[in-house]
């Protein structure tokens, strides 16, 4: 898994370097992400991944799949694939996106609540993290019901923590000190 990592964080640095000298970083996202959204097909990835076949039969399967698919992402998902490394496809599109992120100056966080967040209170959450991160914010919303109440939130390595289950297990270990 760590070698998985490794490779995935290298070929995304370069295809980060690429796009930005080639002023191109957004088709490579653009691409990156149909590139993903075509590896979430169980077929298409077996065949990918099946170590038997020749690399020129998943080569043009891949070409025809997606044929609007720009030659630098596509380039680099075959050179991926013809060294054996097609699982390393997902977590290199992470990576890149994560790059770009920094890039563009946007956070990512994790908001964990109890139940979905509407639109007022997911802009007042949006708002709060931007100052507090001085970056703009984008959310991944989770639902996550032993949280009882409140809301958890991971940017990074931070977690604030303001949920109702937090806020009792911190009452029961003062309660029982």
């Amino acid at each position: 898994m760590a070698r998985r990592q490794t490779t995935a964080r290298r070929y995304a640095e370069a295809a980060f370097q690429i796009g930005r000298e080639e002023r191109t970083l957004d088709t490579w996202e653009r691409d990156l992400g149909v590139l993903r959204q075509a590896l979430a097909i169980p077929e298409l990835r077996k065949v990918l991944e099946h170590p038997a076949l020749a690399y020129a039969r998943k080569e043009a399967l891949l070409r025809r799949v997606l044929p609007s698919v720009s030659d630098g992402p596509m380039n680099l998902a075959l050179l991926m694939v013809r060294r054996g490394r097609p699982g390393a496809l997902d977590p290199m599109v992470d990576r890149f996106e994560e790059l770009l992120r920094r890039e563009r100056g946007v956070v990512l966080a994790e908001v964990r609540s109890a139940r979905a967040l509407d639109d007022e209170l997911r802009e007042q959450v949006a708002q709060r993290l931007r100052a507090l991160t001085g970056d703009d914010v984008e959310i991944i919303e989770v639902v996550d019901e032993s949280l009882i109440g409140g809301m958890a939130v991971r940017i990074g390595d931070q977690l604030y923590d303001a949920s109702v289950r937090s806020r009792l297990q911190r009452l029961r270990a003062r309660l029982t000190a």
